[in-house]
């Protein structure tokens, strides 16, 4: 247990004390994450009791290791360096599944809620400071550091809505969010770091704190009027804070966000893939849109052949720093830089098969749930995060916060209303 909060501290906390705080600390930031890997996997491994547990982790070490390093032909190094990225998703149940059936499952919990609600307000606390000094941007990390706006946002989001869940008196709406009017404070951080999927995730925020039922489906109606009114208001102060220039809301800015902003972008894209030679090297600044990463997997998968089903191997996202970048890496570093998608992340280095591994890893933790009625609204705020990390950003990838992502979604598994009411109502 103390294990598991200590390794979610030092990746959460590192990023932003070598940046802001001691920045003769940032040539350590890769060992340190390495360390913290490495800590988490043999902790993994001396949990490791459940036959299903083996059999998923087995298979897909198996698995991998054969696209990697026999298929691919990339080196054991490269491919223990790729699969970095992946041992969260993989240890994740093991690890919870001991926690919660061992003697101080209950104090876990009570213990990680509390540090998840310190968690909102030290990104607060480190968000405020970073949009002082460097303004609306990617570097609003919170204590992640620069590049992890977006994924701090939806963490935020989740936590707070997870622990408001937990107070929520669905006869006492306004009267849960009055008392725990913290919960709602804490979120103002994520209109400080230009993430533009807050006014979704704050949208549905409100809507799923109220059991999905008939009785709730008219209190819904009534509060749409109020949503609209909020959304509004935290559009205009979004606005306001980045300075935009753009209208975040018009069909021509989603198109060049996502998309592109002509198709005549997308068409010279693929010649680029079609037309070039066995050493060609494309422009390295280039990061073209989201969409469009996924837009051009067939046409990557055409230049080189054979990977359609397998992908290229675990290591491609992770090279540069202790290891060097792959040929393809480098050869494709407009296609895999910037703005990544996680399912375009996780095609790319294992195929159909990352597909197969992460639908079978949520039945993993479905298999933690107890007899006890589960939290719905949870799961679907979880499963519709879940959507749009796949076509937004690469949360999945962020390690040790999967833990947080995950435990929440476990405990709505597990959901026991009685013991989670904390409200009064008189």
């Amino acid at each position: 247990m103390n294990v598991v909060l200590a390794l979610f501290w030092v990746w959460c906390t590192f990023g932003f004390i070598s940046e802001e705080i001691a920045p003769f600390l940032l040539s350590l930031k890769s060992g340190i994450f390495f360390l913290v890997d490495v800590v988490l996997m043999v902790t993994g491994v001396l949990v490791l009791k459940n036959k299903w547990d083996k059999i998923f982790i087995g298979s897909f070490l198996a698995l991998s290791f054969w696209v990697t390093c026999i298929y691919n032909g990339y080196s054991i190094i490269f491919y223990l360096n790729g699969l970095r990225e992946f041992i969260y998703l993989l240890w994740l149940v093991p690890l919870l599944r001991f926690i919660y059936n061992s003697d101080y499952g209950d104090e876990f919990v009570k213990r990680f809620d509390k540090h998840l609600f310190v968690f909102l307000i030290v990104q607060a606390i480190c968000i405020t400071f970073q949009f002082v000094k460097y303004g609306a941007n990617d570097h609003g990390g919170g204590s992640m550091g620069n590049g992890f706006s977006g994924i701090v946002s939806i963490l935020i989001y989740l936590i707070s809505f997870y622990l408001m869940k937990k107070k929520m008196n669905p006869e006492s709406y306004w009267k849960t969010i009055l008392n725990n009017k913290w919960l709602i404070i804490l979120l103002y951080p994520t209109l400080l770091n230009e993430t533009k999927i807050s006014f979704i995730l704050l949208a549905l925020y409100f809507v799923l704190l109220l059991p999905l039922t008939k009785k709730t489906t008219m209190k819904l109606v009534f509060l749409f009027p109020v949503i609209c009114v909020l959304m509004y208001f935290v559009f205009n102060v979004y606005m306001t804070t980045t300075d935009s220039q753009f209208d975040i809301t018009s069909r021509d800015f989603l198109e060049a966000y996502f998309y592109a902003e002509e198709d005549d972008d997308i068409i010279e894209w693929v010649s680029v893939l079609q037309e070039r030679g066995e050493d060609f090297v494309a422009d390295g600044t280039l990061d073209i849109p989201r969409f469009t990463k996924y837009i051009m997997i067939p046409e990557l998968n055409e230049y080189y052949p054979g990977h359609t089903i397998t992908g290229y191997g675990l290591g491609h996202f992770k090279g540069g720093t202790m290891i060097e970048n792959s040929k393809f890496y480098i050869e494709n570093e407009w296609l895999l830089r910037g703005s990544i998608p996680y399912g375009y992340h996780a095609y790319i280095q294992f195929g159909f098969f990352s597909i197969f591994y992460f639908i079978w890893l949520w039945f993993r933790f479905v298999s933690l749930k107890l007899d006890v009625k589960a939290n719905k609204e949870i799961i679907i705020y979880i499963i519709l995060i879940t959507f749009i990390i796949m076509l937004y950003n690469d949360f999945f990838r962020c390690g040790i916060l999967c833990i947080a992502f995950f435990y929440i979604f476990t405990q709505a598994l597990r959901w026991n209303s009685e013991e989670n009411k904390t409200i009064e109502t008189t």
